[in-house]
């Protein structure tokens, strides 16, 4: 067997790991820091067992391999973005963008069902990562709640490419188009069946997501894969209107058509269900914004600056963390975007540095007014605002009470529910 993996260990001479953020059958997410940008990522390191047979030992690298190079293919706002890929003592690792915020699974256990408006909104933007993937012959054939990141502006990554199928008869398989693997309470009919996968799937799966979100659980429930299986090919899922009486018709229709048996009776596309999901979306200010008025380019740029600004802060870099943020700060004036949750994202960055740099008691009463502002401009229930709530009412009391390295977040850890990568 390689070296052991763990907390400490410095990959390729670069990203040193510090913080293991969870794993599963496939690998193990860390937290950890770029050395030579400054930044943090989040590492997926493959997992290797002494007891597995060289054929299957292949076959986990090769799959992992392809999720790599899967992910690395995608370039879209609501795709996890994939930043490198490599080895260290035989085990492969990709190093991946650090999501901050919870998994919609986490949000769902947090929270119930949620309201109508944002599971809409979040539904659309599922759709649409899922439409640039499939545009790219991938099927992610794992779409569940675990696998779609839900981050503090409102916005949804689809992570963990894993079990992608990719639509190439040139290229090796690893990953069987007709085998079953996924998720069995959001697999397809056509998975349960080990029929061939398409996007389709994808859609039937992003159809079990929505109304878990709506109804607290998915559509079938069972105790065995062989149980989940039967349901997916020959039940009937009781009308999402019975459970969630709130739902609009045209959305009880769609979501329906999502869980259709046969693939062809399903949507056109992801991009169809992507569109009509849009046209739901309440008038502004009724759903979680997403940024719109920022170009593509400047976007990234901003959100760049952002995730630059929050490795500086944990590094306890206040100076240089202030520096980022304000740059972000300028980006969003010269884009107009005053109002979108990255605004309100550099606003929270920067007075957090200025903490660092000053203390507590100089800057509490900013971060009582940004609770304010930012819940009346995205809604008190918006992640973003309960989370600047939190931090705010842990530094409540100041000067003594809350000072940094002390009781409450400390300035480099906004968010209360931590930050996760890809399950």
């Amino acid at each position: 067997m390689s070296e052991e993996i763990g907390v400490g260990t410095v990959l390729r001479g670069r990203y040193r790991l510090e913080e293991v953020l969870g794993g599963g059958g496939f690998g193990r997410v860390f937290a950890a820091q770029d050395t030579q940008l400054g930044r943090r990522v989040a590492v997926k390191v493959l997992t290797l067992r002494a007891e597995w047979a060289d054929g299957e030992r292949v076959e986990r690298q090769g799959r992992f391999r392809r999720e790599a190079f899967a992910a690395a293919a995608l370039s879209h706002p609501n795709v996890a973005v994939v930043h490198d890929a490599g080895e260290h003592a035989g085990r492969p690792f990709m190093v991946m963008e650090l999501l901050r915020g919870s998994d919609l699974g986490r949000v769902l256990l947090a929270r119930g069902g949620l309201p109508v408006a944002e599971v809409v909104a979040y539904g659309a933007q599922i759709c649409a990562g899922l439409q640039h993937a499939h545009e790219h012959g991938l099927v992610h054939r794992d779409i569940k709640p675990e696998n779609l990141m839900l981050l503090p502006d409102g916005v949804v990554k689809i992570c963990d490419f894993g079990l992608v199928s990719q639509r190439d008869s040139t290229l090796t398989r690893y990953t069987d188009p007709a085998k079953v693997l996924g998720s069995p309470a959001y697999f397809s009919p056509e998975q349960a069946q080990g029929r061939t996968v398409t996007g389709q799937s994808d859609l039937y799966a992003v159809g079990c997501v929505l109304y878990a979100l709506l109804a607290e659980e998915p559509p079938f429930s069972s105790d065995s894969f062989v149980g989940f299986a039967y349901l997916h090919v020959h039940g009937v899922p009781e009308r999402i209107e019975r459970r969630r009486p709130d739902v609009p018709p045209e959305l009880a229709r769609l979501l329906h058509q999502l869980l259709a048996k046969e693939p062809r009776e399903r949507p056109s596309g992801a991009g169809e269900a992507a569109a009509r999901l849009r046209a739901l979306l309440p008038p502004a200010g009724g759903a979680p914004p997403s940024p719109t008025a920022l170009e593509q380019r400047s976007r990234q740029l901003l959100w760049t600056l952002l995730e630059e600004g929050e490795g500086l802060l944990r590094a306890g870099r206040h100076t240089d963390a202030e520096s980022r943020y304000w740059e972000a700060l300028q980006q969003v004036l010269r884009q107009g975007a005053e109002g979108e949750p990255a605004s309100f994202a550099a606003l929270f960055g920067r007075v957090r540095a200025l903490e660092g740099l000053n203390g507590t008691p100089a800057v509490a009463r900013r971060l009582r007014e940004l609770a304010v502002e930012t819940a009346s401009s995205l809604g008190a229930g918006h992640p973003l605002a309960r989370c600047v709530a939190a931090y705010a009412a842990a530094r409540a009391g100041a000067p003594g009470a809350s000072a940094p390295g002390t009781d409450g977040p400390r300035p480099g850890s906004a968010f209360p529910d931590g930050h996760a990568g890809p399950s």
